[in-house]
């Protein structure tokens, strides 16, 4: 990557979303807890949110709609605490890292109520081109979907 193309990636890391989710009653077990498995929902959940307002007016959506894959390649989570029916999380997310291969997202929840970390999360996405089945640079795939280029 060049200097000018290093900058335009400092910008990524540095971005941050938020978004809220209610717990709904099929998330949780039979102890009216978050079941451990669903908390990669919410983790996409802020992928998506994240994705969206970076690529604003583009949508995760679209890219997928036009035959580009995020697949997932590795995640490292963390449980520190549990949520309940009807609570309310919250959902931060940003870029951690961006190399050719791959973009590593860091997610942390939290209860809404009392802002408790319920678990973290680094997730390692790829980009696939679904029509021909092969990867996609997934920094070139960043700067392409946001069109936050060295101009901005």
């Amino acid at each position: 990557m060049t200097e000018i193309r290093d900058d335009v990636f400092e910008r990524f890391l540095k971005i941050k979303d938020t978004t809220r989710v209610k717990i709904r009653f099929n998330d949780t077990d039979a102890m009216g807890i978050i079941h451990f498995k669903n908390y990669m929902v919410y983790f996409d959940d802020g992928f998506v949110s994240l994705m969206d307002n970076i690529g604003h007016p583009r949508r995760i959506e679209d890219v997928i709609k036009d035959g580009i894959g995020c697949g997932v390649k590795h995640v490292d989570i963390t449980y520190e605490a549990a949520a309940r029916y009807g609570d309310y999380i919250i959902v931060e997310s940003q870029i951690k890292n961006i190399n050719s291969n791959s973009i590593t997202f860091h997610h942390e929840i939290y209860k809404e109520q009392d802002k408790i970390l319920l678990a973290r999360v680094d997730c390692t996405r790829y980009f696939i081109d679904l029509k021909n089945n092969e990867l996609i640079d997934a920094s070139e795939f960043l700067l392409t979907f946001t069109k936050l280029d060295d101009s901005s």
